[in-house]
């Protein structure tokens, strides 16, 4: 077999031919810098929402109408609890945000899968695209006109696929037997 690189911008494209030259498989690479940036860019969204409804629970707790009227009201405190809860969810989220800027995803074509693996798999019939980060799983980003789902290491399919490499099979679900097609 030989093998003809192209480099395009970001983009590598390999073409590998097979002997008698009647085959070729193309495997584009995908911009995790690119990806990593939609992500973030998902997760500031849920920032400003979640500040949104911290703002509101916080009003909501210290609003006139609030005021306990005996003591069996309770409305401004159960305001008060969501208040404090969503910003503690609030600041989690904004740590996790600040630590995935610093992030750069490192190259692991030929190595095992781990954070910031992006990982093509087959199961069923379906091809899926993961990237695996330490936070912002499910959520779902678009690039290069596919759409890739977010995991993390705790999630069954993060925890399934971590530490396997390109061409290992791969299950997080009773009788579902995967194969990892690509790593990244």
């Amino acid at each position: 077999m030989g093998g003809l690189f192209l480099f395009r911008e970001t983009q590598i494209l390999i073409f590998f031919f097979a002997q008698s030259g009647k085959s070729a498989q193309s495997i584009p690479r995908m911009n995790k810098q690119m990806i990593l940036a939609k992500v973030i860019e998902a997760l500031e969204e849920e920032l400003r929402v979640q500040l949104k409804g911290q703002a509101s629970a916080a009003e909501g707790a210290t609003h006139a109408e609030a005021r306990a009227e005996t003591k069996w009201d309770t409305c401004g405190l159960e305001q008060s609890y969501l208040a404090r809860g969503l910003a503690k969810q609030f600041e989690t989220l904004a740590k996790q945000v600040t630590d995935l800027r610093g992030f750069i995803p490192p190259d692991l074509r030929g190595k095992s899968i781990s954070s910031g693996a992006l990982v093509e798999t087959e199961m069923d019939g379906f091809k899926d695209l993961f990237f695996l980060l330490e936070c912002g799983g499910g959520r779902e980003v678009k690039a290069d006109g596919r759409e890739i789902t977010v995991i993390t290491p705790e999630s069954p399919v993060g925890a399934a696929l971590t530490g396997k490499t390109e061409g290992d099979a791969y299950s997080f679900r009773k009788g579902a037997i995967g194969r990892i097609l690509r790593v990244e």
